[in-house]
């Protein structure tokens, strides 16, 4: 049985090598396969969180009841055990991050390559994918060079949109729509968030500790960072992949002080300004709050900058308290496929088989990795789903023989 899998990314190079017993061919358009695995976790390569299926899945945004099967049969210590027999010694960070010991992801695209060749898959490099059409017996592959072969079976894996300069450009979903698959619209996710207020000038700040919600969306925890043009860091990506498909503009809110309730955040500033009774409310927050962000909380608090302390109003105090505790800015987009990690949307799931991977429509064509309709939140949790979904779709297309 000869199978095409086109894309050598994660899931391309996993499905090579879970496709055991069947003459494999990866097809992959650029120099090298897997391209984004270099970029992945900052090059770190984090490959997947160490927790079992139901809090994994719980890390799911988009469709995790699919993946319940393929999370389940390739769990995260799968990942672990694929890359150690692959040559590629782990290791589990806070959060239970897994990376290679030696913090480069080239020792993943190796192992995953090893592990690919290790089934016998020729690896074919600048071989551009132009068209599949489905023939009696199976179906031809056209290259852009003019040539076709012909395979049994044809695994998609060639990835979403995001990051295109790795060879992700979203072609494929043309291929599955020929098919009749629809295509859930692709958007980005895990990205950073553009404000309509310009808070430039605190660019490069970190505010850590702090929570950040939506409407309708929980308070995130964690780290932001402000940006020439808005915001980004873990808990923005978080709170984008949560919010990406939701029409802007829409308000967003910083609890700056999450740890204190709004009457002992009060307290804080009356001891605060008890020390600073005839300063100028401008300089009255420094033991609080960052100096860079400290002009934007005075202007949304309606107080005066010029203010003496001590003529501050309870009614003031408490404004100024309010701000601190629901920061307001307006998101008017997002950092687009050239800054997202991973994409939402693709080959809509309720047309594919969630054990196998195989197309409901086409007998013999499946899917595996990003060019499905689904995404999770940050923590290694996107990479296992392209290491679960292209293990399915391996052993899926290959369990006949």
């Amino acid at each position: 049985m000869r199978i095409a899998v086109i894309g050598g990314g994660v899931a391309g190079l996993t499905a090579a090598g879970s496709a055991v017993g069947a003459e494999v061919v990866i097809f992959e358009h650029t120099e090298k396969v897997g391209k984004k695995i270099y970029i992945t976790g900052k090059g770190r390569c984090n490959f997947t969180n160490i927790c079992d299926c139901q809090t994994f899945l719980q890390n799911v945004v988009s469709n995790a009841a699919f993946l319940r099967s393929a999370i389940y049969r390739f769990p995260p210590r799968s990942a672990v055990e694929l890359l150690e027999k692959n040559g590629c010694k782990t290791k589990t960070e806070r959060g239970r991050r897994a990376f290679p010991v030696s913090d480069k992801a080239s020792d993943v695209t190796k192992a995953l390559i090893s592990y690919a060749r290790g089934n016998g898959a020729d690896i074919r490099l600048d071989c551009d994918v132009i068209g599949i059409s489905a023939v009696s017996d199976g179906f031809e592959v056209k290259l852009k060079s003019g040539v076709s072969e012909y395979f049994d079976k044809v695994i998609l894996c060639t990835g979403g949109k995001s990051y295109p300069v790795t060879g992700s450009d979203g072609r494929a979903y043309d291929i599955a729509a020929a098919f009749g698959h629809r295509i859930v619209e692709p958007v980005p996710s895990l990205t950073d968030i553009i404000t309509k207020e310009d808070i430039s000038a605190a660019e490069g700040l970190t505010l850590k500790n702090i929570t950040l919600s939506a409407d309708g969306i929980k308070p995130i925890f964690g780290d932001i960072m402000i940006t020439d043009r808005g915001i980004s860091g873990p808990a923005t990506l978080t709170l984008s992949a949560y919010t990406s498909r939701r029409k802007y503009p829409f308000k967003i809110f910083l609890d700056l002080k999450p740890a204190l309730t709004d009457g002992e955040l009060d307290d804080r500033l009356v001891r605060d300004f008890g020390g600073m009774l005839n300063k100028q409310f401008k300089n009255a927050l420094d033991l609080l709050l960052p100096k860079s962000i400290i002009a934007y909380i005075i202007e949304q608090s309606g107080v005066r900058p010029d203010k003496q302390v001590n003529s501050i109003t309870k009614a003031e105090r408490r404004a100024v308290a309010e701000t601190v505790k629901n920061f307001e800015l307006t998101a008017v987009g997002n950092g687009g496929f050239g800054r997202a990690v991973v994409t939402s949307g693709g080959v809509d799931v309720k047309q594919v088989n969630p054990k196998t991977m195989e197309s409901k429509i086409v007998r013999g064509l499946y899917f595996g990795g990003e060019i499905l309709d689904v995404d999770a939140l940050t923590g290694g949790y996107n990479f296992h789903i392209a290491l679960a979904t292209g293990h399915a779709a391996g052993t899926g297309a290959s369990e006949l023989i």
